[in-house]
């Protein structure tokens, strides 16, 4: 967005105008898909190690335990990486640091005792289901277990990073663990001193995910205003003043976090609950290739989530700042940049598919026409650019809240009701489905906002 705001000076003056604009959000956009490509590329030549290595079943148990991980870091993290975007950003613009310290400092203690209690819940889950569960697959939940308060916590001190500006900080992490990963998966097969089974790939991610958690830790303490201490300072209120406010705040937290945690529990729904269904209701082999498709697909979505990564914390910050014009203009430039990556990628897969194939290994030859339609997919959800990003940063969240529902609960239905009949390419068509329900929701959704609306209206600053 360039939207890219320092820290000492979240929001420019309205003087400066949007001139360079473009220039600073596409250089943010950039340097954010710099780093993500980076990760993506360990990634997926960790991802290639295992499927080859794995094979499908195998494959697909380790993909599970991740699914399971993703699934449960999002109650651990209870929508507060998100709600640090909105409030962080905010409350930088507004210099309110009392608020932002007493934010950051409470945000931690409630996802550590969250993640705690999730870990607790899944562990006892596993040993009490464990004669019903694959052995892998059994001691892999374990290990991803392990990663729930590394994986919430980090991501939420990432958001705030993000908020304050410093979008390579907050990205470091997403390009040094899966190199990590694909690093210790090669030693690991290539010495063949241990056969790579998968608990040892989930125990591999979780050595990863370790290692990256302090760096980002220590990031988030050389910016000040992140650091987890208390202060009595409410930008020059009084004491009295200052209890009010806090008891205010907590309120408002509570209830945007709320409508974030609700939102994000049904997004992960929506994107990730056939992997679960096919694991439930198809073969491990499904599951594997299924969850291999999935993965490759994603990379075309690379260049949104990058762009993503800059954009959402500023249309917070512009909102804030009452410069509704700008949110305007920067949410058109936004889905020109977000088609602009996600179309190109997309069909660059999509023809130099056999490559991917041939990496993975012919027995994941099956999967092609999924693959296709997974792409499909990604590119139907691209049209509605950082829609949804609007929608969250300038008080909406339970506009997206209903999106998000009606978008999972397609998910579910498409799934149930294709998958007896089309196997693994019924959730691909699922995918679809849900994906155009989706786009439609969120242009529905921004008819009726203030930047969606007419022009003039928005420069006379009228209520939101």
């Amino acid at each position: 967005m360039s939207a890219t705001c320092p820290v000492s000076a979240p929001v420019p003056s309205p003087s400066s105008g949007l001139a360079a604009r473009p220039r600073s959000l596409t250089f943010s956009g950039a340097v954010a898909l710099g780093v993500r490509l980076t990760g993506a590329g360990g990634l997926f030549l960790s991802y290639i190690v295992l499927a080859r290595t794995l094979g499908a079943k195998g494959f697909g148990e380790y993909a599970l335990a991740i699914t399971w991980l993703q699934a449960l870091v999002v109650p651990a993290k209870l929508g507060l990486d998100n709600t640090s975007l909105r409030f962080v950003s905010e409350y930088a613009t507004r210099g309110q640091t009392g608020r932002l310290k007493q934010f950051v400092r409470e945000s931690g203690q409630a996802c550590f005792l969250a993640s705690s209690i999730l870990v607790c819940g899944l562990i006892l889950f596993t040993t009490t289901c464990w004669n019903l569960l694959e052995v892998g697959l059994a001691r892999s939940l374990i290990i991803a277990a392990l990663m729930i308060p590394l994986l919430a916590r980090r991501q939420i001190r990432e958001a705030g990073l993000r908020a304050v500006g410093r979008v390579i900080e907050s990205q470091i992490s997403t390009a040094i663990w899966p190199l990590l990963l694909c690093l210790l998966a090669l030693i690991v097969e290539s010495t063949k001193l241990i056969e790579l089974t998968p608990p040892l790939a989930t125990l591999l991610h979780l050595i990863s995910f370790a290692v990256v958690y302090q760096p980002v830790t220590g990031f988030q303490r050389r910016v000040p205003m992140l650091r987890n201490e208390r202060v009595g300072d409410f930008s020059g209120s009084s004491l009295d003043a200052v209890a009010t406010a806090s008891g205010r705040d907590r309120a408002i937290w509570f209830s945007v976090a709320t409508a974030f945690l609700l939102a994000e529990s049904l997004i992960a729904v929506k994107s990730r609950a056939c992997v679960a269904l096919a694991g439930i209701l198809l073969n491990g082999e499904s599951v594997g290739l299924y969850a291999a498709m999935e993965r490759i697909a994603d990379v075309s979505v690379l260049g949104s989530q990058s762009l993503g990564l800059v954009i959402a914390p500023q249309f917070a910050t512009l909102f804030s700042a009452g410069r509704f014009p700008e949110m305007r203009r920067l949410m058109r430039y936004g889905q020109i940049l977000i088609l602009a990556c996600t179309l190109p990628v997309a069909l660059g897969v999509a023809l130099f598919s056999d490559i991917v194939f041939r990496l993975l290994g012919e027995s994941y030859r099956g999967g092609e026409n999924l693959l296709l339609m997974l792409l499909a997919s990604v590119c139907i959800a691209s049209l509605s650019g950082p829609g949804a990003y609007v929608l969250q940063m300038t008080g909406r969240e339970r506009t997206m809240l209903r999106i998000t529902a009606i978008a999972a609960g397609t998910n579910l239905v498409l799934a149930l009701l294709l998958m007896p009949y089309w196997g693994i390419l019924g959730l691909g068509m699922a995918q679809m489905g849900t994906s155009l329900t989706w786009t439609t929701g969120v242009w529905f959704g921004l008819r009726n906002h203030p930047i969606w609306s007419d022009l003039k209206s928005a420069e006379t600053g009228g209520p939101l």
